[in-house]
C-alpha cells in the first residue's frame, strides 16, 4: 500500500473512532440548553416539509437559514422520528470530519503532530461537548479546516482546481451559518495566502478578498429575497436584524471575553498555542520554510478568528470553535519540539494530563455528593466508573516512560474525559434540567380536561420551547407579558395558565389571585405553577 492510501485509511479510522465519540448514548435524549430550540425547529420541518427558514410555532424564525435543519431533517426521515441523534448527527459528522481532515493535513509531515493534533483539539471541552450537541460553528469549523487543506495540498500538488475549489465552500458556509460563516471561511483563506511567498500574495489576498465580498453581497441578496417569500418584508427586516444589525450591538461582552473563555472552555490549546507563537518568533526567517510555514499559516488563522471576533461586542463561547484544530496544531508542534522555556511548559502539560484520571475520580465523587443531595445523580455503577478510570491512571503512569507519552499520556486524558462526560455529566443535565416530565403531566391534565394553553411573562423562544418541543403535535399557545395581565380575564375559557413560581405576584387582580395551582413542578429546573382558568 502506498503512503497516500494509508494516510487516507488512517484519517477514515480517526473519522469513525471520533464520530462514535461524539455520538455514543445519544438516540432520544432530552435536548439541553440551545438544543431545545433545534429539536422544535426539527420537529415542526419533520411535520410539515422542508422549508426555507426553520419554523417556531408555524411561524419562519430569522436568526438561521433552514440549511441545516435540513440536514437534520434528513436523518430525521431515515430514522423515521425527529429524536436528538437526528439532530446532533450533521454536527458529529462535520466535527469528525474536522478531527479527520486536520490529520490528514498533518500527517505527511508528522504522524505524531497530527496525532496530538487530534487528541489536543478532542481534549478542548468545549469542542467535545458541543461535537454532541447542535453546533453550526461545528460546520463551520470543518470548512474552514476544509478550505486550508484545500489550498495546501492544491499549492503542494500544483492543483488549480483544489485552490479554486475553496470558493464553494464561502457559498456553503452562508447557507449554514449566515454572514458569519462565510467571513470566516473567506478570513481564513486570505490569511493563507498573507502568508505565502512574495510577488503572488497580495494578488491572490485581494482576489480572495474581492471574490468573498462579491459572494456575500449575493448570497445576502438572495437571502432576503428568500425571506420576502418566506415571511414578507417585515420578516425580511427581521432576518436583518437578527443576523447583521443584532450581532454589531455595542452592548454585550468585553474585547478579552473569549480570552477569559482560554482559560477553561478552550483550555490548553489556546495557551499552548499562544506560547507556542511567542517562541517561535526566533524562527520568522524560516516562515517560508517546512514545517515552520505550515505552523505560522495555521497559527495565523487562529489568531484571526480569535481576535476579529472579539472586536463585536455580541460574543458567543462557540463562536471562536474555528480556530481549535488550528491552534491545536500549533500547540501539538510546540509541545512536540520544545526548546528553552517551552520544555516547561511541556512537562507542566505532561503533569496535567498524567493526572487527569485521577483528577476525574475527585470529579466524580464532588458530582455525587452534590446530585445526591438534589436527586440529579444518575443511574451509574460507581465501581465500575472508577475502576475504569483506576486502569486509566494506572495506563498513564505506565505511559510516563514511554518514548511517544506525550501522545499516549493525551490519549488516556482523553478517555477518562469523555467517560465522565457520557457517564456523569450528561445524564445528571438530562435529570437537572428534564422537561418531559412536566409537559408529560401538564398534558395529562389538558387531555382530561381539554383548554387553550397559556404562558405568563414566560418567553416563547426559551420556557416556551422547551415546552413545545416535547409535543408531538403543533401548538398555537397564548403568550402575555407582564404588563398585560389584565388579558387574563378576556381569555377564552377554559384555559390552563403557567406561571413561574417566583412572578406569582403577576395574578393579583386576575380571576387566578385565590385559586390554588391545579399542579406545581419543575421544568428545566425553574419551579412552575400550573391553573385551569374557568
Amino acid at each position: 500500500m502506498d503512503q497516500r492510501n494509508r494516510f487516507r485509511l488512517e484519517s477514515l479510522g480517526i473519522f469513525l473512532i471520533a464520530l462514535l465519540l461524539f455520538t455514543l448514548g445519544i438516540w432520544d435524549q432530552q435536548p439541553q440548553g440551545f438544543d431545545g430550540r433545534w429539536a422544535l425547529f426539527l420537529q415542526e420541518m419533520f411535520r410539515h416539509g422542508a422549508s426555507l427558514f426553520p419554523t417556531t410555532y408555524g411561524q419562519p424564525y430569522a436568526d438561521y437559514p433552514g440549511t441545516a435543519t435540513f440536514f437534520s431533517y434528513v436523518f430525521a426521515r431515515l430514522f423515521g422520528a425527529p429524536n436528538h441523534l437526528a439532530n446532533v448527527l450533521p454536527t458529529a459528522l462535520a466535527s469528525a470530519g474536522v478531527v479527520a481532515l486536520i490529520y490528514r493535513l498533518l500527517v505527511p509531515a508528522s504522524r505524531p503532530w497530527a496525532l496530538l493534533t487530534v487528541l489536543l483539539t478532542l481534549l478542548t471541552t468545549q469542542l467535545l461537548e458541543k461535537s454532541r450537541s447542535v453546533c453550526l460553528d461545528q460546520m463551520v469549523v470543518l470548512l474552514c479546516v476544509g478550505s486550508f487543506y484545500l489550498l495546501h495540498s492544491g499549492e503542494r500538488l500544483g492543483s488549480r482546481s483544489r485552490q479554486l475549489a475553496v470558493f464553494p465552500l464561502f457559498i456553503l458556509g452562508f447557507a449554514i451559518r449566515g454572514p458569519l460563516g462565510l467571513i470566516e471561511v473567506c478570513g481564513v483563506v486570505c490569511v493563507y495566502w498573507a502568508l505565502g511567498r512574495p510577488g503572488a500574495r497580495v494578488k491572490q489576498v485581494l482576489a480572495h478578498g474581492v471574490v468573498g465580498l462579491v459572494l456575500l453581497a449575493a448570497c445576502w441578496w438572495l437571502l432576503v429575497k428568500l425571506a420576502r417569500i418566506s415571511g414578507g418584508d417585515a420578516f425580511a427586516d427581521e432576518v436583518f436584524k437578527m443576523q447583521v444589525g443584532g450581532r454589531l450591538d455595542e452592548t454585550g461582552e468585553p474585547f478579552y471575553f473569549y480570552f477569559q473563555l482560554s482559560l477553561y472552555r478552550y483550555f490548553p490549546v489556546v495557551p499552548l498555542a499562544l506560547a507556542t507563537l511567542v517562541a517561535l518568533r526566533h524562527r520568522w526567517s524560516e516562515r517560508f520554510d517546512d514545517p515552520v510555514q505550515l505552523v505560522m499559516r495555521l497559527g495565523a488563522c487562529g489568531l484571526m478568528i480569535l481576535l476579529g471576533l472579539s472586536v463585536p461586542h455580541f460574543k458567543r463561547a462557540y463562536y471562536i470553535l474555528p480556530m481549535v484544530p488550528m491552534f491545536a496544531a500549533v500547540a501539538a508542534y510546540g509541545l512536540l519540539q520544545a526548546q528553552g522555556w517551552l520544555v516547561g511548559v511541556r512537562r507542566c502539560y505532561e503533569g496535567l494530563v498524567a493526572a487527569l484520571p485521577a483528577l476525574c475520580v475527585v470529579v466524580v465523587f464532588v458530582c455525587r455528593h452534590g446530585g445526591q443531595k438534589h436527586g440529579y445523580w444518575p443511574g451509574v455503577s460507581l465501581p465500575l466508573l472508577i475502576s475504569a478510570l483506576v486502569v486509566l491512571q494506572v495506563a498513564a503512569l505506565i505511559a510516563w516512560r514511554r518514548l511517544e507519552r506525550l501522545v499516549w499520556l493525551s490519549v488516556f486524558a482523553l478517555a477518562a474525559q469523555w467517560l465522565v462526560l457520557v457517564t456523569v455529566v450528561e445524564p445528571a443535565k438530562d435529570l437537572q434540567f428534564d422537561t418531559r416530565q412536566f409537559v408529560r403531566q401538564v398534558e395529562a391534565l389538558r387531555v382530561s380536561q381539554p383548554g387553550q394553553l397559556v404562558f405568563l411573562n414566560l418567553g416563547r423562544d426559551t420556557w416556551a420551547v422547551r415546552y413545545m418541543m416535547n409535543l408531538d403535535h403543533d401548538e398555537q399557545p397564548s403568550f402575555i407579558s407582564a404588563a398585560d395581565v389584565e388579558r387574563l380575564s378576556a381569555l377564552p375559557r377554559p384555559s390552563w395558565v403557567i406561571v413561574a413560581r417566583k412572578e406569582t405576584a403577576l395574578l393579583k387582580g386576575t380571576p387566578l389571585e385565590h385559586q390554588a395551582p391545579s399542579f406545581e413542578g419543575r421544568l428545566n429546573d425553574n419551579p412552575l405553577m400550573v391553573f385551569r382558568l374557568e
